[in-house]
């Protein structure tokens, strides 16, 4: 598997990029925006298994390794092992995805500033903790100088601190059907007036 830095990105994304959930495409405005910081809260107790994020966000990976020539993905600390047959169920082209381990939380924002910087995915998902407001500012403006789909990822109990992620949204309930979540800032141009609010999804895998 080819290292972050030595990935040259080729494929451009949509300023959205559909989610696979009509009622959450709807809500942000097409899609997950691209060129923004997402930042993504998810119950404390699940941030160190496999639990319902993933189930919320590879509809769009798939859609990314699929739909763009020569484009990867770019998966930061998640906390599983990747499995590429269920990727592969997934809808995933296994090929196009690249998983960077990391420890720390600051090891973890660093991996994805350096794959912002280096536009080596068009889109990155990371897994994190703690991370400073100058930190994720930075992650922002990367994100929006090469036009990459950036989700971070952190526990809920974060949700009070600052951010200057355009769009943040909390997964509040899962079950096997469904996925509950809540948009309570969506700041980016394409959003709704009713872009923010409770929204109940059926849940794909």
């Amino acid at each position: 598997m080819p290292a972050a830095s030595q990935v040259t990105l080729t494929a451009t994304v949509p300023v959205a990029v559909p989610t696979g959930f009509p009622l959450l495409d709807a809500a942000l405005g097409g899609g997950w925006p691209a060129g923004v910081l997402t930042e993504l809260l998810v119950p404390d107790s699940d941030f160190t298994c496999w639990s319902a994020e993933f189930s919320l966000l590879s509809p769009a990976l798939a859609r990314l390794t699929v739909a763009l020539e020569a484009s990867w993905v770019v998966l930061i600390a998640p906390p599983w092992i990747p499995y590429a047959p269920g990727l592969c169920w997934q809808g995933l082209t296994v090929s196009r995805v690249l998983v960077v381990r990391a420890r720390e939380p600051l090891e973890v924002l660093w991996a994805m500033e350096e794959t912002l910087r280096s536009g080596a995915g068009v889109g990155v998902i990371a897994w994190a903790g703690l991370a400073g407001r100058s930190l994720l500012q930075r992650l922002h403006l990367l994100a929006g100088q090469r036009q990459i789909w950036a989700v971070l990822v952190r526990a809920a109990r974060f949700r009070m601190e600052r951010s200057p992620a355009r769009l943040r949204l909390q997964l509040l309930r899962q079950s096997s059907s469904e996925l509950q979540i809540e948009i309570f800032k969506n700041g980016w141009h394409g959003a709704t007036r009713q872009g923010t609010g409770m929204l109940t999804l059926e849940r794909r895998i």
